[in-house]
């Protein structure tokens, strides 16, 4: 179910031991970026996916596609939305080849990267682009997946993504957990909300990319979120994206009013299109989830949340230096070493297989 207007959108839906919702907000409305985000579960299998796609607008500002009396196209919005149907085409795929038992594609980046090369190749624009210079991508995004597939009291966890969204794990007793290393110089997440740093890697359809890979388990129950920088990008520290998320959780009435509420609350401190992606799994409930994670939610309002009139008092800058130390470990434990996000065709894997 999707509520839509005034350039935003959420969606939810809830089975057993399935919660999942969507939230896809633009700065400018028309012009938004990001695609909607990605949501699909294979009931067959139990296996699913959540994605978002933010398309690169400084990289791809320069029009795209322009359809007789509709609106102009960049690049950046275009590269998303392919990407977006990429990523479920391949997923439909390569699961299909495994539920049917006959062994099917693999569903891992290699293949979702040559099935991605496939589909922006002839979506690239006729005109040249204006822009010049290393910067320019024709068609560039973003992208942060988790593939999941339930296993007894565990769920494995397939994470690829391409650029500076993210995947993250969301648990009780340890909080929000990047499961993505951003595709960028500074690899402190707290300086990057300072540095904003350019991005080394995005997908595109005029020169190579790479998705990288990352295979991992979790002990049931847990909650996977994707996404865009719109979302953790314009907030003072990392752990008050997970404060947003948490408040939310304990504020709504149900999954629908959850959605809501994030999407009303992004729209009032983003810079930016934001899109994110949230999959509770194992959970018999909202109430349930929601209950779940009422202590985590007061733990971080106490230790590790001030106000946006705090901002640049003094003493600001020192507490939110003091209090990422101490919010860190735990936000990048399950975080890909260094070594494998900046490598060609990186993977690795942690505690579990595919």
């Amino acid at each position: 179910m999707a509520e839509a207007g005034n350039g935003r959108a959420s969606w939810y839906h809830q089975c057993a031991s399935l919660l999942s919702i969507g939230v896809w907000t633009e700065r400018v409305q028309g012009k938004g970026e990001d695609a909607e985000p990605l949501l699909v579960h294979h009931v067959p299998t139990g296996e699913g996916l959540a994605a978002v796609f933010d398309g690169a607008g400084g990289a791809g500002a320069s029009i795209a596609h322009e359809l007789p009396g509709g609106p102009r196209r960049s690049g950046a919005w275009v590269g998303a939305r392919v990407a977006r149907s990429a990523t479920e085409s391949w997923f439909r795929a390569t699961v299909a080849g495994r539920g049917s038992g006959s062994g099917g594609p693999a569903g891992d980046a290699a293949t979702l990267s040559r099935h991605m090369t496939r589909l922006l190749a002839p979506m690239r624009p006729d005109r040249p682009s204006r822009l010049v210079g290393g910067v320019r991508r024709e068609l560039p995004t973003t992208m942060a997946a988790v593939r999941y597939r339930r296993a007894g009291s565990r769920v494995g966890c397939r994470v690829l993504w391409a650029g500076d969204s993210r995947a993250y794990l969301l648990s009780p007793g340890t909080g929000l957990q990047a499961l993505t290393r951003d595709h960028t110089a500074e690899t402190d997440a707290l300086e990057q909300l300072v540095q904003d740093p350019p991005m080394t890697n995005v997908i595109c359809a005029d020169r190579a990319f790479r998705i990288d890979q990352s295979d991992t388990s979790f002990e049931l129950p847990c909650v996977l979120v994707c996404a865009t920088d719109g979302f953790f990008g314009y907030v003072d520290t990392p752990a008050h994206f997970e404060r947003h998320l948490l408040r939310a959780l304990q504020d709504a009435r149900d999954t629908a009013d959850w959605a809501d509420l994030l999407c009303a609350r992004v729209a009032e401190y983003t810079g930016d299109d934001a899109s994110l992606t949230a999959v509770a799994l194992g959970y018999r409930h909202f109430e349930d989830l929601r209950s779940a994670f009422a202590r985590r939610a007061d733990t971080v309002e106490r230790d590790y949340w001030l106000g946006r009139e705090h901002h640049g008092r003094p003493g600001f800058d020192e507490w939110r230096h003091r209090t990422w130390l101490a919010y860190r470990p735990d936000y990048e434990r399950r975080m890909p070493p260094v070594a494998v996000a900046g490598s060609e065709g990186s993977s690795s894997q942690e505690g579990g297989t595919w």
